[in-house]
């Protein structure tokens, strides 16, 4: 009788064994797997954040071109430097929109010339980050000092 009892008992423990090799994985599989996925999704994140600055660069960039170009072409008409951006719109420029980090492009006289300019993503004045164009006649640039 206790023969029965005890291999019945040893046939259950190995049903069970069975069954929970069956049944999937782990915790401690499962958790290796979320941590593979987060390494990835990580540097996913970096390099599209990177990117992401990169871009804003380029656009402050041309747009501050774009607005050196209205003040050359104002220039020329009229023979005379603009007071501020807004005299430009909407014969020289269409439109002044903001930076990509959402702060004003300033405009700065200097001598015979000018300098436009963006103060970059910390939005403030120096710090390494602005965004300059110099242009006209005059020396050298004078913005960010």
């Amino acid at each position: 009788m206790m023969n029965s009892w005890k291999s019945r008992f040893e046939s259950l423990l190995a049903q069970q064994r069975e069954r929970s090799r069956k049944r999937g994985m782990t915790l401690i599989e499962i958790m290796v797997v979320l941590v593979i996925l987060g390494l990835i999704a990580g540097a996913i994140g970096y390099n599209v954040f990177n990117q992401l600055k990169e871009a804003q660069i380029r656009t402050a960039t041309l747009d501050l071109k774009s607005i050196s170009n209205g003040v050359d072409l104002y220039h020329v008409e009229t023979g005379t430097w603009p007071d501020s951006l807004q005299q430009l719109v909407p014969k020289y420029l269409k439109e002044i929109h903001k930076d990509p980090w959402g702060s004003d492009y300033s405009f700065v006289r200097t001598g015979e010339g000018y300098d436009v300019y963006s103060y970059g993503p910390d939005k403030a004045q120096g710090g390494g980050d602005d965004i300059t164009v110099h242009g006209g006649e005059g020396g050298p640039s004078t913005a960010g000092k």
